[in-house]
């Protein structure tokens, strides 16, 4: 039916040069006019390659009509609101794109969806109208019981559907009438609006909502294809909906979760995992101003913590391990950006994350209590573990930067002095159990290299790109979490860890002065402490950098302002040392 409408506009186009010479304004051709821009724009859906060609010349030739009918008086002119996206649907149409599939076809259609500007009553007519059909789809592709209940046509057609609305949704809002301020299209049927009809939410909330909904559908490529397109498609006008949205169907999962009953069924893991993953997406699509006013309230710190805290006591599985993998994604993302975020509580709910992703990472030859049940499954279980144990440095080598530890409340000073102490002597000696993991130890004393130097927030590359620190080993980023709680617990640190300097391992000594070589790099202060602190223990760490006598790049010390003690490193190239102080490193004032 579509193809017949199509050929039948596009014959009665071939005149449309008569068509141009009416001046007069009459009211079919506006109707004509919306009712043609609604049956392009959703024919652009089709899974049929053939029709998509022959939308886009339908939509070439009616913009060729319309510009010659602007030529006309001005009293003609109103009714066409093709035009007003002129640009837009002139690239469409364009004889310069060449079709080499129906993907990179629909891929370029939503790219250029997604720059449109302004609202008609077509466009809305026909976001309505595929919204209405990814409804029907939705549930036939979702629920359908076996395989051969559903095409690949109308898998495609749901995905380019769900596509649609997601690009197009962004200039069908009452918000974006606001920011154009023409009184012409106060009057339409806004998406984000409840509308005459019988439905108690506004169109665009209940996409929203039955999109994320759809990621803990039991059929996978339904699942993934919704992240993806929540993930990437949606413009940034719709950001803050779709947080909301997203945060309400969490509290959902949160809150049943509380439940043993219903704790770790499989379609609670799979939403975990899916809507953690598209919550980094978004998180790393953050860019301007306005995008991250978008995600000022949402508590990211907090979901953050309702997801560890979600797993917490889950019964250790492939999927349950992947979905821990996915959170430490997510954790690292935002503690990359956390003074963009402005994130609430930030120490608190950081220290708690510490508590639980430092709980996943498996204990040397240590068997999973779960792993005997699992029969043929281990291995698979193994290497899934492994994988969880590098995210989870990963993350901790960023949630951990400039973060003081922090005990529970309710404690006095002389406690919570105590116990931030032990807390710092269980992770530090932890992580310094993980040096020797990996047959790459030997290489820890390797300070200043392009993959070891200290960079804040990327670590261990030059770059600090995401190819860089994929390199990094479990070595490396157990030295760039143990600076980092060093550097940001000096108060308690200093004396839970100098010894290490003269540890009978020689890699352990070596790992523990590209430690103290981090946290002067970081410009740690001393200023915590007092006078007699700072000189006893200022002393004490010169003694340990000049007991080790190989691979420290050290060239000078610098006195800083700070009781005259802080001092850094001013050389990242390797040299040896040895002697006592007065060989290595100038004395500091007294």
């Amino acid at each position: 039916m579509t193809s017949w409408a199509l050929m039948v506009v596009n014959d009665l186009a071939d005149d449309e040069q008569e068509l141009g010479q009416t001046s007069d304004d009459i009211e079919e051709r506006t109707a004509a006019s919306s009712k043609l821009e609604t049956l392009f724009l959703v024919s652009l859906c089709s899974a049929d390659m053939e029709a998509c060609q022959m939308v886009t010349s339908c939509i070439g030739t009616f913009l060729e009509e319309c510009r010659l009918i602007d030529t006309a008086p001005a009293a003609a002119k109103s009714s066409l609101t093709l035009l007003r996206n002129g640009e837009i649907f002139g690239e469409i149409s364009s004889r310069d794109f060449r079709f080499t599939g129906l993907v990179a076809f629909q891929k370029r259609i939503r790219a250029l969806l997604r720059r449109m500007q302004y609202p008609s009553t077509g466009i809305l007519d026909a976001w309505e109208l595929v919204f209405d059909r990814w409804l029907h789809l939705s549930k036939d592709i979702s629920q359908a019981g076996g395989g051969e209940q559903v095409t690949e046509r109308m898998v495609a057609e749901w995905r380019n559907y769900s596509g649609f609305l997601a690009s197009l949704g962004g200039i069908c809002t009452a918000e974006q009438a606001t920011n154009l301020e023409e009184p012409a299209i106060s009057g339409l049927r806004w998406i984000d609006r409840i509308s005459s009809g019988s439905h108690e939410e506004p169109l665009l909330t209940r996409y929203l909502r039955l999109s994320i909904q759809l990621l803990a559908c039991a059929n996978v490529r339904v699942r993934e294809t919704i992240r993806e397109v929540l993930s990437s498609e949606v413009p940034p006008s719709l950001f803050q909906p779709l947080f909301k949205a997203l945060e309400t169907e969490l509290d959902v999962l949160f809150t049943g979760a509380l439940e043993p009953s219903v704790k770790g069924q499989d379609n609670d893991i799979i939403f975990a995992e899916q809507s953690s993953s598209l919550l980094k997406a978004l998180v790393e699509r953050l860019d301007s101003p306005s995008d991250l006013g978008a995600a000022s309230g949402l508590h990211l710190g907090a979901l953050c913590l309702n997801f560890a805290r979600f797993l917490d006591g889950v019964p250790d599985t492939p999927s349950s391990l992947r979905v821990k993998i996915k959170i430490c994604q997510l954790v690292e993302a935002v503690a990359k950006r956390k003074e963009q975020l402005n994130l609430r509580d930030d120490v608190r709910h950081r220290n708690q994350l510490l508590e639980y992703i430092f709980s996943w990472i498996a204990r040397p030859r240590s068997p999973r209590d779960s792993a005997p049940h699992l029969g043929g499954r281990q291995d698979e279980l193994t290497r899934v573990q492994r994988d969880l144990d590098k995210a989870c440095l990963r993350s901790l080598a960023t949630l951990t930067f400039r973060l003081p530890l922090q005990p529970g409340d309710g404690q006095t000073d002389a406690d919570t002095s105590e116990l931030k102490s032990q807390m710092f002597h269980q992770y530090f000696n932890r992580f310094l159990s993980l040096l020797n993991m990996e047959p790459n130890g030997a290489d820890l004393g390797r300070v200043g290299d392009q993959h070891h130097g200290y960079h804040g927030h990327h670590y261990f590359g030059s770059s600090g790109n995401a190819g860089a620190t994929a390199e990094a080993s479990t070595s490396d980023l157990a030295i760039t979490i143990l600076s980092n709680l060093l550097s940001a617990n000096i108060d308690v640190g200093l004396k839970n860890s100098l010894s290490i300097g003269y540890h009978e391992n020689p890699d352990i000594r070596t790992a523990f002065v590209r430690v103290l070589y981090n946290i002067l790099m970081q410009g740690t202060e001393f200023n915590n402490l007092s006078d007699a602190a700072v000189n006893e223990k200022y002393d004490e760490l010169l003694e340990v950098s000049c007991y080790h006598s190989e691979g420290v790049p050290v060239a000078g010390w610098k006195e800083d302002g700070v009781a005259d003690k802080s001092c850094f490193l001013a050389s990242h190239e390797r040299s040896e040392l040895g002697g006592g102080h007065e060989r290595c490193l100038p004395q500091p004032r007294g």
